[in-house]
This record gives C-alpha cells, sequence and structure tokens, in this order.
C-alpha cells in the first residue's frame, strides 16, 4: 500500500472517532466514574490471613479476552486489580469485560469508569473504559477518586482515540486490606503524574486508620526509578516495592524496558512476587505478590 493511501485511511479513521461526539449519547464525568459491579455476589467468604495473592495487570482493553482469561485462571489469585477494562466497546466485542471475567472466575467485581471512548459505541449504548477489581472475597467501601490534575484537552482532540472523562483511582475494602487500583496519566509530564499520586497518598493518609494493610497497585506510566519523583513520594508515605526482592527482569510493558506497573504495600509483608512475562493478551504483563498481614 502507498504510504499517501496510508495516510489517507488514518485520517479518515480520526474523522469517524471524532465524528462520535456529535453521535455518540455524550456522557458527564459523573455518569463516567460510576461504580457498577456485584461486591458480594460469591458469599460471605473470611479472607486468609495466613497470605493473599495478588495480581495487577494493564489489559489493554481486554480485546484479547480468552487468552486474558486463560491467564487469570493459571494464577487463582485472591485479589485482581485490572486497569483498561472495556465496558460495551466494539473493539472488544461489546463485552462487559470485567463482569464476564468475575463471571468465569467465580470472583465478586466492581468495576469505575475512567473514560467514554468516543466512536466506539453502538447505537445509543455508551462506550466506556476503566479500572476494576476482582475479588474471592467481598468489596466494599468503594469510592472513585476522580484527579483533579488531568491532560483532558489532549484526550478530547486525539483523532485515533478521543475520550472524554479523566484518570481515576478505585479505592476498595476487600480481603481485610484497603486497596487501591491506580491508573496515572500517560501523556502527561511527571509533574502531572506526581500530582495525581499526591491526591491517591492525601486520601489513604485520611482514609486509613493507623497499622492498616493497603495495597497501592496499577500502571503509573512513570519515568526510570532513578529519574521518577514518585518514588520518593511513596516512600515518604510507608510505601514500599512489594516485589523489591524479585530476582528476574522487572519489565511489566512491551513498550518501555523499565518497569511501570507495581505494587506497593504498607502494613503487609511481600513473600514471592514476579512479572509473568505473557505475551499475546495484553501489551503490559501482570506483577504478582504473595502478601501476609503484618498482625
Amino acid at each position: 500500500m502507498h504510504l499517501p493511501n496510508c495516510f489517507a485511511i488514518v485520517a479518515l479513521f480520526g474523522f469517524l472517532r471524532l465524528a462520535g461526539h456529535l453521535t455518540d449519547p455524550l456522557l458527564s464525568d459523573r455518569a463516567i466514574h460510576q461504580i457498577i459491579g456485584e461486591p458480594s455476589r460469591i458469599g460471605d467468604l473470611a479472607y486468609a490471613r495466613q497470605g493473599i495473592k495478588v495480581v495487577t495487570w494493564n489489559i489493554e482493553r481486554g480485546e484479547e479476552f480468552d487468552e486474558i482469561l486463560s491467564t487469570l485462571r493459571t494464577f487463582d489469585a485472591d485479589v485482581v486489580l485490572l486497569q483498561e477494562a472495556d465496558l460495551f466497546c466494539r473493539r472488544s466485542a461489546g463485552r462487559n469485560v470485567a463482569k464476564e471475567l468475575a463471571g468465569a472466575l467465580g470472583m465478586n467485581w466492581l468495576w469505575a469508569g475512567e473514560f467514554q471512548e468516543i466512536g466506539e459505541s453502538s447505537g445509543r449504548q455508551p462506550a466506556l473504559i476503566g479500572q476494576a477489581v476482582l475479588s474471592k472475597y467481598p468489596i466494599e467501601d468503594p469510592a472513585v477518586i476522580s484527579f483533579a490534575a488531568q491532560a483532558r484537552l489532549r484526550w478530547r482532540l486525539t483523532p485515533l482515540e478521543p475520550r472524554r472523562g479523566g484518570r481515576i483511582a478505585l479505592r476498595v475494602r476487600t480481603a481485610g486490606v484497603l486497596v487501591y487500583n491506580a491508573h496515572l496519566e500517560s501523556w502527561g509530564s511527571e509533574t502531572l503524574r506526581r500530582k495525581q499520586l499526591d491526591e491517591i497518598l492525601t486520601e489513604q493518609a485520611r482514609h486509613a486508620s493507623e497499622g492498616a494493610p493497603v495495597i497501592l497497585g496499577g500502571d503509573l506510566n512513570n519515568r526510570p526509578q532513578i529519574r521518577s519523583s514518585i518514588f520518593g513520594r511513596l516512600t515518604a508515605a510507608s510505601f514500599a516495592d512489594a516485589l523489591a526482592g524479585a530476582s528476574d527482569g522487572r519489565r511489566t510493558s512491551i513498550r518501555h524496558k523499565h518497569p511501570i506497573d507495581w505494587i506497593f504495600t504498607k502494613n503487609l509483608t511481600p513473600r514471592e512476587g514476579w512479572v509473568a512475562k505473557i505475551e499475546g493478551a495484553s501489551d503490559h504483563y501482570p506483577v504478582l505478590v504473595t502478601l501476609a498481614h503484618d498482625r
């Protein structure tokens, strides 16, 4: 295919996506960031204090659903943090990705919207993408932290991926732990990401009692650790890298040689952690750790 023809196809695709601003039902930020799910559908199980296995994974919209499901089955995790989980997008076969994964895995689930995906809806059904928490245990106390610091205009006007809404963190309690599922901005500067992280840490300081076990996991989109100001903030807030002792490679995505997906903990003891180099399911690799309560 000639190069001019490629440009014409990309331009046409971008125009059709942007036209969704006129044809798609346009949601308010409040509607985009709604929380939905089945937080206690599998019953009130007592959490296992001897250890919980936690996974965080940016699943690249959930388009490779079967591969993602097969991988999560092999992990048999207690708590799963997902970023980029589609809701009713054409590209992922119109699935409610979080609900279908939870149903197949026999887990409770909650999902919160991050962006409305313009041009991805079918008919009048809005298409969204967001974060999800799946758990073998009841999920309680959910809330969305909608960051004040955003790169909002960049997403609205991007021809190949126009969006409404903004980056969020999803907070829940499950398995006896306060959990934050974060997805920090990929387009913005490190200053923007630091501001978003600071909003999570400020909320955590208000919401967690002294000595309470806390997990902060997700896709932080950070620069290499030696040049990132994010990690000093986490250390100052008494969070520790749960995979600090891992001996294998820490690369967590195809596009970045340095890790950008993390699990940080407070008042929990990591027992074993690793990055699972799963190919063909997402442009990110799942990060896993087994944790024990300090008391």
